[in-house]
């Protein structure tokens, strides 16, 4: 199966390193999470593809405070300084990529799409290291990716990746093996046993300070809502529900969770930013749709400074916007230069 994306109708993601928001997560072996006896392996490589075509002459200028941003119609990781100027870009060949995501290192993970499926993984210096993942050729199961969903890396330097095509996540680690896989719902051989008690096609993923994984459901059948996981992928609880009240959603994308504990969700189809406590309890909301500041047009990642700021790719007005904490739009940038950016990712 591939899930193949029209231009502009991409289900983008937002990433940020934030070492207050690092959790450990370890592997367990559960109902549904299974570990494999002989587990794929990644394909390594050496070439350099980061800055093939840089705005400003020294790569080393970069270092800290830089901004990622995954421009996906136009195949390609775009870097910004702080203020919104662009640096530079890069691709590897990206096919519409959808996700990305930094680890505590700089090293950086992309997620890629349309006909590819895999994920590349980059140093800090921008050379490629190896490649993982594969398109659904030989059936599904561990080591088998979509064409689209998102990434979390935890702070032992492993990454979650969803597959929601296939209604299930796996964790590989560091090196690009991968650790396990978590059902969540009856696809066949390589995921048959569902951790959860309804099905769900988990999009956006997030992890909180206890390391428990949370992820957006996008499944309409069963109701848009965020469900809630243990560090090992055992179902723990779900909030949300299908709507436009407060709470409530209507094909929900990415979510990001601040230093205290605070859910924040891109309701996309409703075009605003809700706002959750720890528990699920609904607190705010904030953005209506339109193109004008603080407004949202296919809102879909989010992501956190270390200032608490927040990070908002609005997909289809082709920019990132920047709010405070408690929803004050702050700025913007990527106007004129940004064709549906998926995901975003700050530079430590």
């Amino acid at each position: 199966m591939k899930h193949t994306l029209p231009p502009k109708q991409f289900v983008p993601t937002l990433a940020l390193v934030n070492a207050g928001l690092m959790i450990v997560l370890t592997l367990a072996t559960v109902t549904g999470v299974s570990s494999a006896q002989s587990r794929p392996m990644a394909t390594h490589n050496t070439e350099t593809y980061l800055y093939d075509n840089v705005l400003s002459a020294d790569p080393a200028s970069r270092v800290g405070g830089n901004i990622y941003v995954l421009d996906t119609a136009h195949h390609r990781v775009a870097i910004f300084d702080a203020n919104g100027n662009q640096l530079g870009q890069f691709n590897h060949g990206f096919s519409s990529p959808t996700g990305m995501a930094l680890d505590a290192s700089n090293n950086l993970y992309v997620k890629d799409g349309n006909y590819h499926c895999q994920a590349d993984k980059f140093n800090s210096k921008g050379q490629f290291l190896f490649r993982f993942g594969a398109c659904d050729t030989q059936g599904l199961g561990l080591g088998v990716f979509d064409n689209i969903g998102s990434m979390a890396v935890d702070a032992t330097g492993d990454v979650w990746v969803t597959s929601p095509d296939f209604y299930y996540m796996q964790k590989v680690d560091s090196s690009g093996n991968f650790l396990s896989i978590v059902c969540m719902a009856n696809v066949g051989t390589g995921c048959s046993i569902p951790v959860t008690p309804f099905l769900v096609q988990p999009y956006g993923i997030a992890l909180d300070h206890s390391g428990n994984i949370y992820v957006t459901n996008v499944d309409q059948t069963t109701g848009y809502s965020v469900v809630k996981f243990n560090s090992s992928g055992v179902y723990l609880s779900t909030f949300g529900s299908s709507g436009s009240g407060d709470g409530q959603f209507t094909y929900p994308q990415n979510l990001a969770i601040d230093s205290t504990g605070d859910i924040y969700v891109a309701d996309t189809g409703n075009n605003r930013i809700e706002k959750f406590g720890p528990n699920g309890k609904y607190l705010s909301q904030f953005g209506s749709f339109g193109s004008g500041d603080g407004q949202f047009n296919n809102p879909v990642g989010l992501a956190f400074d270390p200032e608490g700021n927040i990070y908002v790719s609005d997909v289809n007005n082709d920019r990132i916007q920047k709010f405070s904490s408690s929803g004050t739009y702050l700025s913007q940038f990527g106007n004129g230069l940004l064709f549906g950016p998926n995901a975003v990712a700050v530079r430590k």
